[in-house]
């Protein structure tokens, strides 16, 4: 696995401009602990401060491709994580992509047009939908989560946006300015792929 500083600038993969705070939200981190390693990372540049936030540089990417093989080993060597893998890629995360889709447009006369969110039926039927998709997804990822219980933290995140969506609050099914359904889930996504060596599928 990663240690604190390595995990610091791995989580800059994942979210491409944050500050100490936000990396802490993600990783379930001390705060105190991520801007010790955002200082020692901005020194040795492989971050790069901007107005408080930072972001990943070349040089912090190339640190990771070193350090990935090794670390994340025991994941790429496991069939047990590659079957969760195939399963994850070929089914929820197909079908969240599809809800999202569902969720921001919508069918009118045999075309596709923005979803103004006025029929609360519809809406409500597609976070349910999305319900039942991380409930599954929660099983799939399950030899994941058993190695890496960040996996698990992402997974709680998720379930916390669909619980503020489910109250009303809409941004939290693909809004971007907030830890949405929708951004979480891609933040999981690059993980899992980094975790195992993969592409992202096209």
């Amino acid at each position: 696995m990663l240690d604190p500083y390595q995990l610091t600038v791995h989580t800059l993969t994942l979210r491409q401009l944050a500050s100490a705070e936000q990396l802490a939200e993600i990783t379930g981190q001390p705060v105190a602990e991520v801007e010790a390693a955002l200082e020692r990372a901005a020194g040795e540049k492989t971050v790069m401060a901007a107005r408080g936030n930072f972001m990943i540089t070349p040089a912090g990417r190339a640190l990771l491709d070193g350090v990935y093989p090794e670390a994340f080993a025991e994941f790429r060597s496991s069939p047990a994580v590659s079957d969760a893998m195939d399963s994850f890629e070929t089914g929820v995360n197909k079908q969240v992509l599809t809800l999202t889709t569902d969720w921001q447009t919508k069918e009118v006369g045999g075309d596709r047009v923005p979803n103004d969110h006025g029929d609360p039926d519809y809406d409500a039927a597609i976070v349910d939908k999305l319900g039942r998709v991380v409930d599954r997804t929660a099983k799939v990822l399950r030899p994941v989560a058993d190695l890496d219980p960040l996996v698990d933290r992402f997974l709680d995140r998720i379930g916390a946006a669909l619980t503020r969506a489910e109250g009303g609050e809409t941004d939290y099914v693909s809004g971007v300015r907030v830890d949405s359904v929708h951004t979480v889930w891609f933040q999981m996504h690059e993980h899992l792929l980094r975790l195992t060596g993969r592409e992202r599928p096209e």
